[in-house]
């Protein structure tokens, strides 16, 4: 043997043979009465304790594997561990050498954890007809038909794991009979029944983890007089709804006041593997709601300072809302098929708050039993979406009023009243030199008058023929087919 080898000797008990009891990463080293760590040993020691590789989103992690369940361990924290299997050796010396030595090969070099193996079980995710959602005592297993716990043995035979940072950090059972007060606050925030059911719908949408490509949308919350007058009256309740939803899964907000999707590149740096759903809130009557298109339907490109662009598969990438204290007026097929707005009246406002109502604060000083109440009753709200989908509010008076917001308060009576008959032909120019539009060319009046009178048609769900004949424009409007 050379001098290393001699020196060299792996640490037996009395009897020369290795213990079980003791850990077998370091060495002993005769020659100067101490240890050394063995990256070999080493790494292998944390495969065996469940340590692993994850490349998340462009993120290399090191985490740790028990029962499916997956944490997150920086290098810190993975040399913290070791130290405290160490600490139970009831050795000093041993301690001693092991923080020389430890930080070199756990923290300083990148090697041995890059080394683990990559974990082999795939992420959980939701699918199109079931949603689960994991506490710290169960999985509650959500379908149409219904809602069920399962145990997390049960889970961890499904070769899916979930990240620990990802449960939720209270237990959870199954009670019909407790009525929570965010249900009650919903209630009392809505017009009827359908139009509660329509908001408890879309929470239950932005709470399930799978999205459909061929229903990708935006959720819009506002309420109805900033919808019915275009100026803003907050405190309607639209921020507690925002609230309620990130006690469940991880949520993202951004400042949408001035907001410039075509200029702000790095709108979306602070997403990462937990982010569920992305939140611009109080967007201004600027907002460009085209800017998101790509972004709902299609992958998202997260550009962070100092750091390459990610780019998120559209299944991987977080669900998209915004808070709205305006109206978003194109209203074209193209923004209805992206959007689905949840209007609340304005029962509560800047007077009339929740917490006046009810005598507490919201999730701040609830106890257990509010919680499970607030649980089962979110539960029944991703029911309800993956039974009936999402529902839309039709209230006349809001419609009527998005029309005029869209065109103008004259042209929508000049539709209702001088050109209302269907399957007649009107001329286009004529009504266009009754509209008091800001121009004198008449070429841009005729093709303001017909935009509006597509916003009007697409509002009635009506159809448009246009004729044009010798450089005269007539339209007329009927029913689809």
């Amino acid at each position: 043997m050379d001098n290393n080898s001699q020196c060299l000797n792996i640490l037996r008990d009395t009897k020369g043979k290795v213990s079980n009891k003791q850990l077998k990463f370091y060495l002993v080293n005769k020659k100067q009465d101490g240890y050394i760590i063995d990256a070999a040993l080493l790494a292998d020691h944390l495969e065996d304790a469940g340590f692993r590789t994850l490349n998340l989103y462009g993120n290399f992690l090191i985490v740790k594997v028990e029962n499916n369940i997956v944490e997150v361990y920086p290098p810190q924290e993975v040399f913290n561990y070791v130290l405290d299997q160490i600490k139970s050796e009831d050795n000093n010396k041993l301690r001693s050498d092991f923080i020389n030595q430890g930080e070199r090969h756990l923290m300083k070099n990148k090697a041995l954890l890059g080394s683990l193996k990559s974990l082999e079980l795939k992420p959980y995710k939701d699918d199109i007809s079931t949603s689960q959602h994991f506490y710290n005592n169960c999985i509650a297993k959500v379908t149409a038909e219904g809602i069920e716990t399962i145990s997390y043995s049960e889970f961890s035979k499904s070769e899916r794991y979930i990240l620990k940072e990802k449960i939720i950090n209270r237990p959870f059972e199954i009670n019909k009979k407790i009525v929570s007060d965010f249900e009650s606050f919903l209630k009392l925030a809505t017009n009827s029944l359908g139009h509660f059911e329509s908001v408890c719908n879309c929470i239950g949408y932005l709470l399930c983890g799978y999205k459909n490509p061929a229903n990708a949308k935006a959720i819009i919350i506002s309420d109805l007089l900033s919808q019915a007058t275009n100026e803003a009256n907050g405190r309607s309740g639209k921020g507690l709804i925002i609230k309620a939803i990130g006690e469940l899964i991880n949520v993202v907000e951004y400042n949408g006041k001035n907001l410039d999707l075509k200029k702000d590149k790095f709108v979306y740096q602070s997403i990462d593997f937990l982010t569920a759903l992305f939140v611009i809130q109080d967007i201004s009557k600027s907002f460009d709601f085209e800017d998101l298109f790509s972004q709902i339907t299609d992958k998202m490109d997260i550009q962070r300072k100092h750091a390459q662009k990610i780019i998120l598969d559209f299944s991987d990438s977080p669900k998209i809302a915004i808070t709205a204290n305006y109206t978003i007026p194109q209203n074209t097929d193209s923004f209805s098929d992206r959007k689905h707005m949840v209007i609340l009246n304005n029962y509560f406002n800047a007077n009339n708050k929740p917490e006046r109502e009810f005598k507490k604060l919201f999730f701040v000083q609830w106890n257990e039993k509010e919680f499970l109440a607030f649980d089962n009753f979110m539960m029944r709200c991703v029911q309800s979406f993956l039974k009936n989908g999402l529902t839309d509010y039709d209230d006349p008076e809001l419609r009527k009023q998005n029309l005029i917001n869209n065109t103008s308060k004259h042209f929508v009576e000049l539709m209702e009243s001088k050109y209302s008959l269907l399957n007649e032909y009107y001329l286009l120019k004529g009504l266009a030199d009754e509209l008091e539009i800001n121009t004198s060319e008449p070429s841009v009046k005729s093709r303001i008058a017909m935009q509006w009178i597509t916003t009007f048609a697409n509002d009635k769900n009506l159809k448009i023929d246009k004729r044009q004949s010798a450089g005269i424009v007539k339209f007329c409007l009927a029913k689809k087919l």
